[in-house]
């Protein structure tokens, strides 16, 4: 279902393109066939919250405590055809840190994955 919802942030646009076409292309890469990804977008007074869910392979809890290390893949049965080189997290960390904002994750292994990325209402403003 698609809703007509817009957050307004001030960023750079290249930085907030590459923090969500990782995200995206994470949840497509590790998700299931006929797996479904849902995106969110939330406003509340000081965060825009967008959440990537998908009910893809999910993750083990000891890969959600390195997921963010640079060249970290998780090497398990379900991720040993997926191509990638283990940057994309620590880029998505990076971004969302230098906007004073959060990353969260939530997974069930084989259940899914939601990321919620929480940027400041207020980027960009003096």
């Amino acid at each position: 279902m698609l809703y007509k919802t817009f957050l307004l942030i001030k960023a750079d646009s290249d930085e907030i393109t590459r923090l969500f076409t990782n995200l995206i292309s994470n949840a497509t890469k590790y998700n299931k066939t006929e797996g479904r990804i849902e995106i969110v977008l939330k406003e509340t007074n000081n965060y825009n919250l967008v959440e990537i869910k998908d009910n893809g392979i999910g993750m083990k809890q000891e890969e959600k405590e390195k997921l963010f290390h640079e060249f970290f893949r998780a090497k398990n049965e379900s991720t040993k055809n997926i191509s990638g080189t283990g940057h994309g997290l620590s880029i998505v960390k990076r971004i969302v840190d230098s906007y004073a904002g959060k990353i969260e994750v939530d997974s069930e292994y084989n259940k899914g994955t939601t990321f919620t990325v929480y940027l400041p209402s207020k980027i960009g403003e003096a």
